[in-house]
C-alpha cells in the first residue's frame, strides 16, 4: 500500500453535462485494458488528480561560486548517485530577481537541448518565493574566464577548441529559437566549457535563461533587459521588436574577444554604460584581424571579419537571419 501521508487527492468540480459532452467528443475514444496479473494485488493504483509528496536530501560538498543573486554548490544526490550543483537564492534579493531565477529554472528544465544546462528541481521555502534549484553539475570554466586566463598569458584560445564551442552554443540558440525563445543575455560568462563525463568529448552548455523573451507571451518589460557589454542595437531603444537575430548579434560580440582576447569596445569597458549603449547602436568596431596573430592564413583572417562583420551589423536585417545560417558559415570559415 502507498502511506497515505505521500498522496494528496485533488477533487475537481464536476463539469456542466454539455461541457463533458463536448470534451467526450474531443477525446480520443480508446480503452485501455491492463491485465490482472500486471498488477500488484497490494499496490493501490493512483487516479488523475493525485499529488505525490516527496522530499528529497542533497549533501552540500562545498561552494562553486558566488553571484549577486546567490550561491552556486556542489552536492551529492545520494538517492540517484550523482553529482549536482544547487543554485541557492539569497534571502534580500528582489522581488523581480526572484521571478527571473524562476524563469531560469523552469526553462532549464523544459528544454531539452545537449548544449544547454538542465534543471532537475526547484525547491520552494514558505514565505521565501522559490529559493534554490537542483541542476546538473559542470565541472569546467565558463568561456568568460578562459578568455581571461588567454589575455593574462598572452596567448590564444585555440580555434579548434572555440570552433566546438560556437558550434554547439549556436545549435543551442537554435533550438530555443524554434522554441520561440530568445535567450537575450549571451556573453562569455554565460557559455560554459565542460567535458561530458562519458566521453571526455568537449561539451559546451548554454546558461542563464533567466531573463528569455517567450514570443509566445505578451511582451510587458518597460526596462533595459541584457548586458550592455554584448546586448543588440535593437535592445537598448524602447519600443523595438527583438528577435532571435539579437542573439546572434551577441554571439557575434562574445565570438571577436574569443578570438581577439579584447572587447570590441575595450575602451568604453570602465566608463558608464550609456557609453556601451551608444557604441552597440552607432560604432563599428575594428575588424577581429587588426588583433589576430599574424600565423593566421590570410583566408581564415578575412573569412573571420566577414562572420563578425555579419554577426553584428546594427541593422538586424543585415546579419544572419538565424543561429543555424551563422554557425554553417563558421564551420566552412574555420575548416578553411
Amino acid at each position: 500500500m502507498i502511506p497515505a501521508s505521500l498522496l494528496r487527492t485533488t477533487t475537481k468540480p464536476a463539469k456542466p453535462p454539455s461541457q463533458r459532452a463536448r470534451a467526450d467528443r474531443a477525446r480520443p475514444q480508446r480503452e485501455l485494458v491492463t491485465p490482472s496479473w500486471l498488477l500488484d494485488p497490494d499496490q493501490e493504483q493512483l487516479m488523475a488528480g493525485t499529488m505525490l509528496a516527496h522530499t528529497k536530501q542533497y549533501q552540500i560538498e562545498g561552494l562553486i561560486g558566488e553571484g549577486g543573486m546567490g550561491w552556486v554548490y556542489r552536492a551529492w544526490d545520494p538517492v540517484l548517485e550523482r553529482a549536482v550543483a544547487l543554485k541557492v537564492m539569497k534571502p534580500d534579493v528582489p522581488e523581480s530577481e526572484r521571478d527571473r531565477f524562476r524563469r531560469e529554472a523552469i526553462w532549464g528544465a523544459r528544454f531539452c537541448h545537449p548544449s544547454i544546462a538542465r534543471v532537475f528541481d526547484l525547491v520552494g521555502v514558505p514565505g521565501q518565493g522559490f529559493s534554490w534549484f537542483v541542476m546538473e553539475f559542470l565541472p569546467g570554466r565558463d568561456l568568460g574566464t578562459l578568455i581571461g586566463r588567454a589575455r593574462r598569458r598572452e596567448q590564444q584560445i585555440p580555434l579548434r577548441l572555440l570552433a566546438d564551442v560556437f558550434r554547439q552554443i549556436l545549435g543551442a540558440l537554435q533550438y530555443s529559437h524554434d522554441c520561440n525563445v530568445i535567450h537575450r543575455d549571451v556573453k562569455p560568462e554565460n557559455l560554459f566549457v565542460t567535458r561530458d563525463p562519458n566521453t571526455n568529448f568537449v561539451t559546451s552548455k548554454l546558461l542563464d535563461f533567466g531573463v528569455a523573451l517567450d514570443l509566445s507571451k505578451p511582451r510587458t518589460e518597460q526596462h533595459l533587459v541584457g548586458d550592455p557589454r554584448y546586448i543588440a542595437p535593437e535592445q537598448t531603444q524602447h519600443g523595438r521588436q527583438v528577435d532571435a537575430r539579437a542573439d546572434v548579434y551577441a554571439t557575434g560580440m562574445a565570438l571577436y574577444e574569443a578570438l581577439t582576447n579584447r572587447h570590441p569596445f575595450a575602451d568604453l569597458m570602465s566608463g558608464p554604460f550609456q557609453g556601451l549603449l551608444a557604441a552597440q547602436r552607432e560604432r563599428v568596431p575594428a575588424p577581429p584581424s587588426t588583433y589576430l596573430p599574424d600565423s593566421y592564413p590570410a583566408t581564415l583572417v578575412c573569412g573571420l571579419d566577414v562572420v563578425i562583420s555579419k554577426a553584428t551589423a546594427k541593422d538586424p536585417d543585415k546579419r544572419f537571419e538565424s543561429a543555424r545560417a551563422m554557425q554553417e558559415t563558421l564551420a566552412d570559415v574555420l575548416r578553411g
